[in-house]
């Protein structure tokens, strides 16, 4: 992993105070062609009423078809869940495809949701015959809300945080417009995964060979960045992304999980400086990443960097990096997006539609696609003729979880089904 360290306002005037924003990017290395470590992965998968028909169908035929693509050295076990969990496929390397396919396309709907019960068995599945060569994960799939067993959000990303310190991360997919997008995305944010809303039976496919996918390209696992202000310089600070944090000692640890092949992290703080007396550099904060490669042998690695200003006199002239000013537009963008969605949501669609706005107005120049600045003012003509619904609601939060964690979420009428694999680019 390559680290880049950018500040908007890298010179400061002596005696002044500012806020200073800092933008680390990490760089993965490009996966090396043609050679990957070996899957291990559980698909546990709501089997509850709701899931009857189509839906299920789609995704059992989903789940059939990467029985088939797994390579020779993947292992691929199935969990069904409702308010009981069944072992569908054991972990194995199912040589037998037609067979394998055969038992996950039987598979019957039942009745509530134990979402809890059915992620335990699958990290059990896979915590009982741990590969220290092989990639590691939990894929929840379910359309609904957690109505049976542990239910409580913190709990539930505890699991999944818990998983994570055992290699075993967690990615979560909602189905349809019935489920709870925000306990998914605690989940698999907790659990160093993905978590992507797919919006009906035409885009089951698409997410599971996108989640495939990029496993085969992972380079590194258990991502941190760790934020060290110095508290003789900085008064306070925050973090614009949505990353799962953890204080440290002298500051916080931010969980990136994965990184795969050549992909760009990237990661933007605020730090408010005090008055500086003297001229010179002044270092303001450490920031240290650590990850563990992924290849022959697991090493952990880790690099420290200061971050330091330049304070002289008549400094604070000096234009702000163009770089770090459009991330944090585009992330503070992003918090208005989820702002107007719980307003939204709540019946608030004034507020809402206003946020909307804002948020397009502020992405005016970026290099955020116009398609999708049109589509927030779309949002926001439709929030004042009062027209919104859970799809709406979806599609919002999945943006917005694309903005901040860099990576695909969405898949609705706007994926293109030949594509299943495709991401935002790396500014978006």
């Amino acid at each position: 992993m390559k680290p880049t360290i950018m500040l908007d306002h890298a010179v400061l005037a002596v005696h002044h105070g500012r806020s200073v924003h800092l933008l680390v990017e990490l760089t993965a290395p490009p996966a090396p062609p043609q050679q990957r470590p070996p899957l291990d992965l559980a698909l546990v998968i709501d089997r509850s009423g709701s899931m009857n028909g189509a839906p299920l169908q789609a995704v059992t035929r989903a789940v059939a078809d990467l029985v088939r693509l797994a390579g020779p050295d993947d292992r691929i076990a199935v969990v069904t869940f409702d308010d009981q969990v069944q072992l569908v496929l054991a972990l194995d390397r199912h040589t037998d495809t037609a067979a394998a396919a055969a038992r996950v396309r039987a598979v019957q709907s039942g009745g509530s949701t134990n979402l809890s019960a059915g992620w335990l068995k699958g990290f059990e599945v896979l915590a009982a015959d741990r590969r220290p060569e092989a990639l590691a994960r939990v894929v929840v799939l379910t359309d609904g809300h957690a109505n049976a067993g542990v239910t409580d959000r913190d709990r539930l990303a505890g699991f999944a945080a818990a998983g994570q310190k055992q290699r075993i991360t967690t990615s979560c997919i909602g189905f349809d417009d019935g489920y709870d997008e925000t306990l998914l995305g605690a989940i698999a944010a907790a659990g160093g995964g993905a978590d992507y809303w797919c919006a009906g039976p035409d885009q089951a496919a698409a997410v599971f060979t996108d989640e495939f996918g990029r496993l085969g390209t992972v380079v590194a696992q258990n991502c941190s960045i760790e934020l060290r202000p110095d508290p003789a310089v900085v008064t306070s600070y925050s973090v614009l992304d949505e990353y799962p944090a953890v204080g440290v000692p002298g500051g916080i640890q931010l969980g990136l999980g994965d990184a795969y092949g050549g992909e760009q992290r990237r990661l933007v703080a605020r730090l408010d400086v005090g008055p500086m007396p003297s001229e010179g550099s002044v270092t303001v904060a450490e920031v240290v990443v650590r990850w563990v490669a992924v290849g022959s042998q697991v090493e952990l690695h880790t690099i420290t960097i200061p971050v330091s200003v330049e304070v002289g006199a008549g400094l604070d002239d000096v234009p702000p990096n163009p770089v770090v000013i459009e991330q944090v537009n585009i992330l503070t963008a992003a918090s208005r997006r989820e702002e107007a969605r719980k307003a939204a949501d709540r019946g608030d669609y004034g507020t809402a539609s206003g946020l909307l706005h804002s948020a397009a107005s502020m992405l005016e120049g970026t290099s955020v696609p116009a398609a999708e600045i049109a589509e927030l003012h779309d949002d926001a003509e439709r929030l004042e003729q009062a027209d919104w619904d859970a799809t709406s609601s979806k599609r919002l939060y999945s943006r917005t979880r694309e903005i901040s964690t860099r990576r695909k979420a969405r898949f609705d009428e706007t994926t293109d089904p030949g594509v299943g694999g495709s991401r935002p680019t790396d500014d978006a």
